[in-house]
């Protein structure tokens, strides 16, 4: 007969911690992911922080915090990793009554891009491991990963080039906002600048004299549309690098530099078009807007959106230095920049190519080609 109670009392408990558990399992239980640092650069380590808390009476026996993110993100000595088209976290919890846990993880972030984990799935069980328990709970966790710079060796020589061109352009445009004085009209001479009140008094035409312009904009114009239906992501990777290291190097310099691209943003959807402008919170922008950049989404013809741009802003092709970064060479596209090149008197072109990759353009009058190696990651 004390068989058959304890039996009966034994088969109560498992009955009642298993409603118990059905009911009350996930109460007062919350998980969180976090990243320690909101950005950092492409190749940096991370730490990856979950905090998990029970805060009842009723222990959580078995708990498994599962969340997935770009394989991007390669965690060190992590054994609950499962990495396909993505990367697969599962890590186990046992909690006791009113106990947090903290875990951090490691992680090398080896590409640029926008991460986000949004979403983390629970699974426990009972005291008995019979049910599987389910739950979803949001996570808000986002970590930036900025392009890294290319070989500042390397990219001496194009940005020495680069620097060359544009200091002699600065002396090569006058400013029509700063004036210099008045002197006697030459047949070279526009009649727009001449001072008609001056040539009255003097019976003779007169012109006014403007100092040169003080600082020369330079615009990089990053083209991300494949040339055919190949696809070449680490070019496109190393023309985003590019682009970040030169610009980067101008900032330093005090000169005055823009983004246009026909690549779209990941979170907005729209292309990325920064003004020029100086300075730390600029260059700052433009790292944010090559991270964010996304290769996925179809691209339109680059100078449909830089006509777009140059449209809107009213802006001259004689106004600004252009810097074209991409490894695409159809003729639609040279013949594009080989205009607005022509208009403002010179550009550069950084050609980023596989050594095997053929060049079938090359420098003249109004366009500089700079042949830019890549390594084939195939070998």
């Amino acid at each position: 007969m004390e068989i058959l109670f304890a039996l009966l009392g034994a088969f109560a408990v498992y009955l009642l911690q298993g409603i118990l558990y059905s009911y009350f399992w996930d109460k007062g239980l919350s998980a969180e992911i976090s990243f320690s640092r909101a950005e950092i650069g492409e190749g940096e380590s991370c730490e990856l922080k979950e905090v998990i808390i029970n805060r009842k009476l009723l222990p959580v026996p078995m708990l498994h915090v599962k969340f997935q993110t770009d394989k991007s993100l390669e965690f060190q000595n992590e054994k609950n990793v499962s990495v396909s088209d993505r990367c697969y976290k599962n890590d186990i919890f046992s909690l006791m009554m009113y106990q947090k846990i903290t875990r951090t993880l490691t992680f090398t972030g080896t590409k640029r891009g926008l991460y986000q984990i949004d979403r983390l799935d629970l699974v426990s069980t009972d005291l008995f491991m019979k049910e599987n328990l389910l739950d979803s709970v949001e996570n808000h966790a986002q970590l930036l990963v900025y392009p890294c710079t290319v070989d500042m060796e390397r990219i001496t020589v194009p940005f020495k080039s680069l620097m060359g061109m544009v200091l002699t352009r600065q002396y090569a445009y006058e400013d029509p906002f700063e004036f210099r004085g008045i002197r006697q009209y030459q047949s070279y001479d526009s009649m727009k600048d001449i001072n008609w009140k001056a040539s009255a008094k003097t019976g003779e035409f007169k012109v006014n004299v403007h100092d040169y312009t003080a600082r020369q904009e330079v615009v990089f114009l990053l083209n991300i549309k494949d040339e055919t239906f190949l696809e070449y992501n680490n070019l496109k990777e190393e023309s985003i690098r590019l682009v970040n290291s030169l610009a980067g190097l101008l900032s330093a310099k005090g000169m005055p530099v823009g983004l246009i691209s026909n690549g779209k943003d990941i979170l907005t959807g729209e292309e990325l078009v920064l003004d020029t402008g100086s300075g730390r919170p600029h260059m700052q922008a433009i790292r944010e807007q090559l991270a964010r950049l996304d290769l996925k989404q179809q691209p339109r013809e680059l100078f449909e959106v830089y006509g777009e741009y140059r449209k809107e802003k009213k802006q001259k092709a004689d106004s600004v230095y252009y810097v074209m970064v991409s490894y695409s060479q159809r003729k639609e596209l040279y013949e594009s920049f080989k205009t607005i090149s022509h208009k403002g008197k010179g550009s550069m072109w950084i050609l980023p190519l596989i050594n095997s990759m053929e060049q079938r353009i090359l420098s003249d009058m109004d366009i500089t080609i700079y042949r830019w190696e890549v390594p084939d990651e195939r070998l």
